[in-house]
């Protein structure tokens, strides 16, 4: 699904005097006799010379400055935006510009346009945040303006935003929205219908409401079969997710399969991304595994290149990555998709915990706040919210005054654990491992000979000095085969000559060991935690964090912290 901006609107002249900043730039002679009608036309024509095209938007500007001609400047503010549309940054300057210049024209047009065109510029990019402002921006001054057509086109778009982040009702009643806005429309845009119609059928199939996917999904297809064949292709592949969902799992495999022949090719990889997730589910009913995983590689493949194309879909393909790593016995690439999940996660947990709940409550309160100000004005409670918004501002501050001294407190305390545990530590590293002695009163109290006892306490000391301990499936009766002995007598050698049941014994020399690495390895400190508890013979990170608060008193999280700033 693709962002609408319609390029194309009817522009309401309205002459207001205004006192432009000189815009220094010298016209050429070629072009001084040109009219504004002119230099657009020959700014359209010259579409791959970027040069030329700066020159004609420049050359736009300085004409209206001279004249004074308010909205003038405003469209040649657009074309120059248009002109740096490579560097869609330095584009917003000039943008923002025409905004600015605009913003009290009462134009149907602008400044709506401009946060119209910046929304759906920052969504394509995944600047979800920005992008939702300035579509809100957008509707507010389309609203104040009436530009009916331009409230519709950022809906839409908002629409694609709720979405991203599947937030799948809300973002329906948008789109059907702007689907009967546009059915009733006797000058609709045909292209904004045709993608009006694939968000239909992408919203549908994610709900399964199949019968309104189909229907929705089938009307698009031979609209894009009439008006643009690019989009034929994205109607396939949701075509194909239909079927997976009718559970005719091969039809599905081969109708994505038809539709998509490479990533680079042109088709939305949001798109993309979930034919090839449908295909290894698809895959997996028909247990074939190796099959599914290569298409689950392949969803990968789209977010590494893509990175904003973020979805449940994706942290899904990396669980099933993960987990057939770990049943093959494959820690490398287990703990790989185990960070790539991680990664994905990180660069967009600000927008999914975050905006998704700015984005039902910035949107839809809108009319929560109009009602708001209504009472607001009919019951004149203004000294009243004054006084609750003081009480209110009083109360969090002294929250996070507490919240403070506690955090202050704490980090001392675990500052000073860290220091008293690495002092202690190494303390016991500088001395050297030596095989216990058999002491005759534990003999007698163990109740075992003198040469079990020895032979054990000497399978225990090469355990130990060659780091056996790191393998993830020991058991004190797996060890006590590969002692020779019994658990039994095993298990009493420990609790007398090392003090700790077995488990306890176990987890200390992982901790340990893992300490070890963590400070004398700047590499192995870049590991998640989760890959470090696997490194050394935990099953999950939870058991590793557990043993090593246990052993150190604090977090590995916060030791980590520590050893950085020491």
């Amino acid at each position: 699904m693709k962002n609408r901006v319609p390029f194309s609107l009817f522009i309401l002249y309205c002459a207001v005097p205004f006192a432009q900043e000189n815009f220094e730039f010298t016209i050429p002679d070629s072009l001084a006799s040109k009219s504004y009608k002119e230099l657009r036309a020959a700014f359209n024509t010259d579409r791959k010379d970027s040069t030329r095209r700066l020159i004609y938007a420049k050359t736009y500007i300085a004409k209206a400055t001279k004249t004074n001609e308010r909205l003038e400047m405003v469209k040649g503010y657009e074309l120059l935006g248009f002109a740096n549309d490579h560097n869609f940054r330095k584009s917003f300057i000039y943008y923002d510009k025409g905004a600015e210049i605009s913003k009290d024209l009462k134009n149907v047009q602008y400044p709506a346009i401009f946060y119209t065109y910046k929304g759906a510029i920052l969504s394509e990019k995944g600047s979800y945040k920005e992008a939702l402002e300035n579509h809100l921006k957008a509707i507010e001054y389309a609203e104040v303006n009436n530009n009916e057509e331009l409230i519709y086109v950022n809906k839409h778009n908002i629409g694609i935003l709720k979405r991203h982040l599947e937030l799948y009702e809300e973002a329906l009643l948008l789109f059907k929205e702007c689907y009967v806005y546009e059915l009733k429309s006797s000058e609709r845009d045909e292209h904004d219908f045709l993608r009006t119609h694939l968000a239909l059928a992408d919203i549908y199939t994610e709900t399964r409401v199949l019968d309104s996917a189909k229907k929705y999904n089938t009307a698009g297809y031979n609209l894009a079969r009439r008006l643009n064949k690019g989009y034929v292709k994205s109607f396939k592949v949701y075509a194909g997710i239909i079927s997976f969902h009718e559970e005719k799992y091969q039809k599905a495999i081969v109708s994505i399969k038809n539709a998509i022949d490479s990533l680079d090719q042109d088709i939305q990889k949001y798109t993309v991304m979930n034919g090839f997730f449908y295909s290894a589910k698809a895959y997996e009913v028909l247990q074939q595994e190796k099959k599914a995983i290569s298409y689950y590689k392949k969803v990968d493949s789209v977010f590494t290149k893509y990175p904003y194309n973020f979805s449940s879909n994706l942290m899904e393909s990396y669980d099933a990555l993960y987990k057939y790593y770990k049943k093959v016995n494959d820690k490398t690439n287990a703990v790989k998709y185990i960070e790539k999940a991680l990664y994905a996660y990180n660069i967009h947990k600000e927008d999914y915990l975050t905006l998704s709940d700015k984005i039902k409550k910035t949107f839809d309160r809108r009319e929560l706040l109009e009602k708001q100000k209504a009472l607001n004005k009919a019951l004149n409670q203004k000294d009243k919210k004054h006084a609750t918004f003081k009480i209110i501002a009083l109360i969090v501050g002294i929250i996070f005054i507490f919240v403070l001294t506690a955090f202050y407190i704490k980090q001392r305390q675990i500052k000073k654990r860290f220091q008293e545990f690495v002092k202690n530590h190494e303390k016991a590293q500088k001395s050297p491992k030596k095989p216990v002695k058999i002491d005759e009163a534990e003999v007698q109290k163990i109740g075992l000979a003198d040469d079990i006892i020895e032979q054990i306490l000497s399978s225990l000391y090469t355990f130990e000095t060659k780091h056996a301990y790191i393998k993830s499936d020991i058991t004190l009766t797996s060890l006590s085969k590969q002692f020779k002995t019994n658990s039994a007598y095993l298990s009493k050698v420990i609790n007398t000559y090392k003090n700790k049941k077995f488990a306890a014994y176990l987890n200390d020399l992982r901790i340990d060991y893992a300490i070890h690495k963590i400070q004398s390895d700047t590499h192995f400190r870049l590991y998640t935690f989760q890959a470090i508890a696997l490194e050394v013979g935990f099953n999950n990170s939870q058991s590793f964090t557990r043993a090593f608060k246990r052993k150190t008193g604090i977090k590995p999280s916060d030791f980590m912290r520590q050893l950085e700033r020491s």
